[in-house]
């Protein structure tokens, strides 16, 4: 069973996709900014990351999540997400490690597909 955390300051947004991988099996975890994030990357060592770029009062980014979530546990697979599209913030999270960048809304069908990178084919 895939792990997958869902890091994004909308929280009906991840409350909605960990709802979704859920149903898939998956176990989710979600949080809103770096602190639990980096907590549960540590803790739980998720298979996947979906992460946020852009987290409204959080002490590190997007990026810096994803610096720190890299060094702690580099088997994990980090897709980027924001509802802003920019060439240069996608080539720099491919450059820090991301396996994937992804603008909002991303259809179910798409979020399926990370999921099953990691093994979540039901």
């Amino acid at each position: 069973m895939p792990s997958v955390l869902i890091v994004d300051d909308e929280e009906v947004t991840a409350d909605t996709v960990k709802m979704l991988f859920e149903m898939n099996g998956a176990t989710c975890w979600t949080a809103g900014d770096s602190t639990a994030a980096l907590k549960i990357v540590a803790e739980h060592k998720p298979d996947l990351v979906l992460l946020d770029v852009q987290l409204d009062g959080s002490p590190l980014d997007g990026f810096g999540i994803l610096q720190e979530a890299k060094k702690i546990h580099p088997a994990s697979k980090v897709v980027m997400i924001t509802g802003y599209p920019d060439e240069e913030k996608q080539a720099k999270a491919k450059q820090l490690g991301a396996d994937d960048y992804a603008i909002k809304p991303i259809p179910p069908e798409k979020l399926l597909e990370f999921l099953k990178t990691v093994g979540g084919q039901k």
